[in-house]
């Protein structure tokens, strides 16, 4: 068996090329798209509110379905750059890793949609082309985009879902100084936060990856909270009874770009569809689910300067001076962590 080091450690094999910088377009995609084997299925799935195409690639034959999504938020490209990535691994037709590869492709029928928004990835924003926070879109489905979506879990009748998002790289995991590098959420399928079977098996899985990555980034996982946000796709799918994670890529030491943080997502990504496939995560309890650290907004700085000297109108004390891109904060920073030291 082997282990998510070594997936990543063989990494530059399968890295997809042209996607170095988080800022990516649609057009930076459909080349990679065009270029890929007849072992994958590419179609148009819709068309965005200005009318760019939609595109799903399926792959896998499998009887286990699976959906992942990217880019759902114009400005959130990790998990886009990183899907092309598992596609050249996919692809790859080497003695390497072929028993993963052939337990995925035999077991499941994997369906991405890369790139759900891409109005909004062409202004790098969050929201679609009508201003529309496509992930607050479930129940009325006012955007073309939040419509393909639920027209995919009705057509394509997943068994999983892997909802794929960045977000900001100042949280932390916890009350700690490391970020949050990846946070994880079995999203509540109503109010009352049920744990129905399905939801159940998104906990698993979690939980899952959660043992196979603190060897590799140590208390930097995190955990959305459980508050039900019914307009949200995630507790939307739960409510099908699609067991529907949500996969969120944060921040690293040094890693501006996120293309350290697009290497474990890959591995993420094969390790998550291997586990499913194998039935590997079924032997896992739901309880250490909830005992991962809930984001913490805000517990990182792009650097802390300790115990420094500061002199206001002639009057010197000692502080914490903490930098963010946008602010500056002074005061006892003892609790939070920054991005000026090495994992």
């Amino acid at each position: 068996m082997y282990e998510l080091s070594e997936f990543l450690g063989a990494y530059e094999r399968y890295k997809a090329p042209g996607l170095e910088n988080k800022r990516i377009t649609q057009a930076g995609i459909l080349p990679l798209m065009k270029a890929l084997p007849a072992l994958f299925h590419t179609a148009e799935v819709g068309q965005s509110f200005e009318g760019r195409t939609l595109y799903g690639i399926r792959v896998g034959s499998g009887a286990t379905r699976v959906l992942a999504w990217t880019q759902m938020h114009g400005d959130e490209s990790t998990a886009t750059r990183s899907v092309f990535d598992l596609c050249r691994f996919l692809a790859d037709d080497s003695v390497t890793f072929s028993e993963i590869r052939n337990t995925i492709l035999s077991r499941l029928s994997l369906f991405i949609v890369p790139m759900v928004n891409p109005d909004g990835a062409q202004r790098w924003q969050r929201e679609n082309a009508q201003g529309i926070d496509v992930n607050r879109d479930a129940r009325r489905g006012a955007t073309p985009e939040g419509r393909t979506l639920q027209n995919l879990c009705r057509t394509f009748a997943p068994h999983f879902a892997l909802n794929l998002h960045d977000q900001n790289s100042y949280y932390s995991a916890g009350a700690s100084r490391h970020p949050a590098t990846f946070s994880f959420q079995a999203a509540p399928p109503d109010a009352a936060g049920s744990i129905t079977p399905t939801r159940a098996q998104a906990m698993k899985l979690i939980v899952h990856l959660n043992q196979k990555l603190q060897a590799l980034l140590p208390q930097c996982i995190g955990r959305w909270n459980n508050d039900y946000e019914p307009r949200a796709f995630g507790e939307w799918f739960q409510a099908q009874r699609v067991a529907t994670l949500l996969i969120e890529s944060g921040g690293y030491p040094g890693d501006e770009e996120r293309n350290e943080v697009r290497r474990f997502h890959f591995g993420i990504l094969v390790e998550a569809l291997h586990a499913i496939a194998s039935g590997a995560y079924t032997q896992q309890k739901i309880e250490p689910y909830e005992q991962l650290p809930l984001n913490r907004e805000n517990g990182m700085f792009d650097r802390i300067a300790r115990r420094t000297e500061i002199t206001v109108g002639g009057r010197t004390f000692t502080t914490d001076v903490g930098r963010r891109e946008s602010e500056t904060v002074m005061g006892d920073l003892d609790d939070y962590g920054s991005y000026d030291f090495i994992l």
